[in-house]
């Protein structure tokens, strides 16, 4: 047994204290926060989820980060049959990264989206040397970059856009 001779005292104010406040005051909002202490952050819910864009398109966003699309490279790994070229371009085996930022096609609209909008601080010659779709999209939506929430909107709407051409070449 841990206690022993222990004796309360009736005539004392009993002393509570919240651990998870500074000042040791309970509060819903330090409750709240209290849930969370020891989670990752993870960088999806500035890229993803608080961008402009409808639910059905962040959902494609969050799966294409994730390389979650179906493209020509996932469907042979599941023994798809299917051509295995990108359909924009017909050149390169469809991924991922290809499909996003490294394709003859999607290089030509962004350049097309860059010089319309006058983003002068978007260039795509060094797109190739990301590895991932996720290195990628992080860099569109990095926080040095100029209006940072419309450009994640804008990569996103404009991936979005790419998967429906792609979609509407192979069905």
């Amino acid at each position: 047994m841990l206690l022993h001779d222990f004796r309360l005292d009736m005539q004392a104010e009993d002393d509570i204290i919240w651990k998870h406040a500074n000042d040791g005051i309970y509060t819903a909002s330090s409750a709240y926060k209290a849930q969370f202490l020891g989670l990752t952050l993870s960088p999806l819910d500035r890229m993803v989820w608080k961008a402009w864009a409808p639910p059905k398109i962040k959902f494609f966003a969050w799966l294409a980060l994730q390389d979650r699309i179906w493209t020509a490279d996932r469907l042979e790994k599941r023994g798809w049959q299917n051509c295995g070229l990108c359909p924009l371009c017909k050149r390169e085996q469809e991924t991922g990264t290809h499909f996003f930022f490294k394709c003859r096609y999607t290089l030509r609209l962004w350049r097309l989206i860059i010089e319309q909008l006058g983003l002068a601080h978007m260039d795509t010659s060094e797109w190739h040397l990301d590895e991932t779709v996720n290195a990628w999209w992080q860099k569109r939506t990095d926080n040095n970059i100029p209006n940072r929430d419309a450009m994640a909107s804008l990569t996103m709407l404009v991936s979005w856009v790419i998967w429906n051409e792609r979609n509407a070449r192979v069905f």
